[in-house]
């Protein structure tokens, strides 16, 4: 109390709605987007992992059966554990890896069983979409066959024997081969029809593969069965369409039955007929 008994300062009010002392700068709130950046960042790793992930199973640089540790893998494409583990699950849901209960993951294994039975669910789905895309396709999507059959049949296929000039054109030609795929079915305007069908063909992919260094071709004309395609979709022929669909998928899985699952007891399956 002061002297003279009187009355003691009274507290400068003028601010009385703050509660942090005049003249203290006011702590900052945490940034509402740092959560959401970093969400953001780590579904942006996950799919740079996916990608890489699917791309070494597809090219055989990750064979079948073979174990995939989440450390090595971290190390090997430079990023965290947790996109790779992320990512690992998203190709368990496609089919392309498995997951086994306290031993992690692994890339799928194969069989003649399970490609027969692939590629005759992969000729049924895929005839179906490409039925359906004969029927609702538009002429932009007549625009999109063309195009997409003219720039694979202007690609040189690749040929084994000669390494580095057969991984050149085989990166390129791959991906122009999936596009004409894709395409042909586009026009069903069914997401998931042409989901189950990407699904199936990557399937497909990863067995084609495994023998791309056998001669993929023999006495078969790929560009004339491409063109074949073509033209009878163009035409809206849906039974010589989807016939000749089904006869260059069939052709490529007797291919790989001849090479990879000789020993099996493999007979030739030529649906297409």
């Amino acid at each position: 109390m002061a002297a003279g008994g009187g009355s003691a300062p009274q507290q400068d009010l003028s601010d009385a709605s703050s509660p942090f002392p005049i003249g203290d700068p006011m702590p900052q709130p945490a940034s509402p987007l740092k959560p959401a950046a970093a969400n953001a960042a780590n579904k942006n790793l996950t799919s740079i992992a996916f990608e890489r992930l699917r791309g070494d199973i597809l090219r055989g640089n990750l064979r079948p059966s073979e174990r995939l540790r989440i450390t090595s893998l971290s190390e090997r494409y430079e990023i965290g554990a947790t996109a790779i583990r992320e990512a690992l699950s998203r190709l368990v849901t496609d089919g392309m890896v498995t997951s086994e209960d306290q031993r992690g993951f692994r890339v799928s294994s194969v069989s003649r069983d399970d490609i027969l039975d692939l590629t005759q669910t992969r000729v049924e789905v895929e005839g179906l979409a490409l039925s359906k895309a004969l029927a609702a396709g538009d002429v932009d999507w007549e625009s999109n066959v063309l195009s997409a059959y003219h720039r694979l049949s202007k690609c040189p296929q690749p040929e084994p024997g000669n390494d580095e000039h057969y991984a050149a054109c085989y990166e390129i030609w791959i991906d122009l081969h999936r596009d004409f795929h894709r395409t042909l079915i586009a026009g069903c305007k069914s997401p998931w029809l042409i989901k189950l069908c990407g699904i199936l063909y990557d399937r497909a992919e990863f067995y084609r593969n495994l023998s791309a260094q056998h001669d993929m071709s023999g006495a078969r004309d790929v560009n004339a069965e491409h063109r074949v395609l073509m033209e009878t979709t163009l035409a809206r022929d849906e039974k010589a369409a989807t016939k000749a669909l089904s006869a260059h998928i069939w052709h490529t899985t007797n291919i790989i039955l001849k090479n990879e699952f000789a020993k099996d007891g493999a007979q030739k399956h030529d649906k297409g007929s």
